[in-house]
Parts: C-alpha cells; structure tokens; sequence
C-alpha cells in the first residue's frame, strides 16, 4: 500500500510548517533508533521521509503535490509540468515539433483551400456568363423617326 509523505510524518494535511518540522526531526529520530529494519529499508525510508519534508516545505511542491493526491483519490490521471531538464527539454521538443506541424499542416489547408476557391469562382464567372448567352436577346428598333416638326408637317399642321 502506498503511503503519503502526509502519512509518512504523521501530520495532517493542513499542517504548518512548523508542525512539519517537528515531524520530520521525530520520524527520523525514530528511524535512527529503529534496529530492527535492515540497512537498505532504513536508508530507503530516509530518503523518502527527506524528500517528503523537502515537497512539504516549500509551497509551490506541496501545492502541486496535494494536487496529485487529491487527482489520485478522484482516480483523475494528472500532468503537470515534468521536474527533470530531460524530461521538460523532451516535453519542450515535443511541443516544438506539434507547433511546426500544425503550421506546415495549416499552410498546406490554406493553399488547397485558396485554389478550390479560385476555381469555384471561375467557374460562377463563366456559369454566369453562358446564362446570359443563353437568354433572349432583345430587339433593338433602330429605325429612323421622323424629328417632331416633321411628324406635324406630314399630318397637315403648322409649326
């Protein structure tokens, strides 16, 4: 069973720095007495209690840790931002990489988009223009009228 740096120390989530403290010194005051475990438990248990009371001491970590434990509770899987260069300078290339796709992957999008678009207009032009070839074409009277003065001359009256 896993146990948590809480558990570890023996303090309560919203203990205070000082309580701890206090914890620490007791938990590895016990650990320094205890003969009963063999030399490499002793020396793994050290290491956690020292890391737990190194996560729970400054609150940035204990922050992002008690967030681990209550995702882990909830049985929510939670990433946050990797501790170790190699790993951030992994998650670093990574996130480069997925930038540079996305760009090539929109450029290619956009230019194939911009090309149907050309065509799709290109073509209205031209579906518009045979729709206007193939409507009737109006007769123009292009014949000669008579000025007014005339007209009125020809009918017998005077100007």
């Amino acid at each position: 069973m896993k146990r948590s740096f809480y558990e570890m120390l023996d303090v309560a989530r919203d203990a205070d720095q000082a309580r701890i403290d206090i914890a620490f010194r007791q938990a590895t005051a016990r650990l320094s007495s205890g003969a009963s475990r063999g030399a490499t438990e002793a020396m793994i248990e050290a290491g956690l209690l020292r890391d737990g009371y190194k996560i729970l001491s400054n609150p940035e970590q204990r922050a992002s840790y008690d967030a681990k434990l209550l995702a882990a509770e909830a049985d929510v899987k939670i990433m946050l931002f990797p501790d170790e260069p190699y790993a951030r300078r992994r998650l670093g290339v990574g996130t480069v990489v997925l930038i540079a796709l996305s760009a090539v992957l929109g450029t290619v999008i956009y230019k194939n988009l911009s090309v149907k678009m050309d065509e799709v207009r290109v073509e209205h032009v031209q579906a518009v223009a045979r729709k206007k070839d193939e409507q009737p074409k109006s007769i123009v009277d292009i014949r000669i009228r008579p000025p007014a003065a005339m007209s009125a001359n020809a009918d017998g009256q005077k100007p």
